[in-house]
């Protein structure tokens, strides 16, 4: 009996804290963040291989404490050269679409930006890329299944006790304008596959507000920098050394991500390559999680798949889990009179 009501309890207290920590939660974040170009900064808006590109993101985690988060995304860029014989100077216009849910009281973020990028020749196969995102969001959340610490009397939940909460909700739901901006350089090799791509990324300059509250003070989204890195190295005519790092901050929120990955290609043929990934990666936040990869390519198509494995001591309640996250990428070629566009 004692047994089953310590562990009771602790759940309790799990679900509870977890659903807390999500009114304030931090923005979005991908374990496959090269794969969620704009996410990580406006300034990777157009450096892609290609005159479009398709970008979907799904990420599911915690479904087993049972607090889940479940996030989508997706991305079309398209780009717009100054000369139609030129292709190393261009702008991007692009629609990009962020759903996320969180937890037990359901908060939902919608985002919806139109970010704006130019891309420059700086030297030769050096390219400079500059974009800002104006967007629009939504914040809300269920407040039927809401409870308050005031409601748990040793670890048991009364609905009809007292929350001592003072504050007033005027609405369940919020409206806001939002603006990024970012930097990215590229770097190509001219005869081989190799690349660079470094930046990065400033969210939220406009700090909107998200306060559901009459009475308290005036609570703004807190900034977020993005600092990456993004790297192909080509060893041999088969296989591929790719290097990925980011560092986030966001109000007192850290992150750093990095990780190493292996690409084999089957047939290396430009447009129409076939490729395989594998990788791994760590979660330097809490020392939270190990993050597994793989990713296949074909001809212009990429579907990447990894799993967060939880290592930090919330692993008691995860049991190790952290969640699956898909990827799936296209890039249209359009016919062309003259070179074909360098950034790759």
């Amino acid at each position: 009996m004692k047994i089953t009501l310590s562990l009771r309890c602790i759940q309790l207290l799990v679900v509870f804290a977890l659903s807390a920590y999500s009114l304030p939660a931090q923005d979005i974040h991908f374990s496959q963040f090269g794969n969620s170009p704009l996410n990580l900064s406006p300034g990777l808006n157009g450096v892609f291989g290609g005159d479009l590109r398709f970008v979907g993101n799904y990420r599911s985690q915690w479904r087993g404490v049972p607090v889940p988060y479940t996030t989508f995304s997706g991305s079309i860029e398209n780009k717009f050269y100054y000369d139609k014989y030129r292709y190393d100077r261009y702008l991007t216009g692009t629609l990009l679409i962020n759903y996320d849910r969180q937890g037990t009281l359901r908060l939902s973020s919608l985002q919806i930006g139109i970010p704006i990028g130019i891309t420059l020749p700086v030297a030769e196969n050096n390219f400079l890329s500059l974009a800002v995102t104006p967007a629009f969001g939504q914040r809300a959340f269920n407040n039927n299944k809401w409870t308050f610490d005031a409601q748990f009397v040793d670890c048991l939940f009364n609905p009809s006790a007292p929350t001592l909460e003072s504050g007033s909700l005027f609405s369940t739901n919020l409206q806001y304008f939002d603006l990024a901006a970012g930097l990215n350089y590229h770097w190509q090799a001219a005869r081989n596959r190799s690349k660079v791509d470094v930046g990065a990324g400033l969210h939220h300059i406009n700090r909107p507000n998200h306060d559901f509250w009459t009475n308290s003070k005036d609570v703004r989204l807190a900034t977020r920098l993005a600092i990456y890195g993004l790297a192909v190295a080509q060893l041999t005519n088969n296989f591929d050394l790719v290097l990925q790092g980011q560092f986030q901050r966001q109000g007192a929120y850290r992150e750093l991500l990095y990780g190493a990955g292996v690409r084999m290609l089957l047939k290396p043929d430009k447009y129409d390559e076939v490729a395989l990934q594998v990788g791994a990666g760590f979660r330097q936040r809490y020392s939270d999680a190990v993050v597994w990869n793989i990713e296949a390519f074909w001809r212009t198509w990429s579907l990447g798949f990894s799993y967060d494995l939880n290592v930090s001591e919330f692993d008691q309640a995860t049991q190790s889990r952290g969640g699956p996250e898909v990827s799936l990428i296209y890039r249209l070629y359009k016919p062309k009179v003259g070179p074909s566009c360098p950034v790759e």
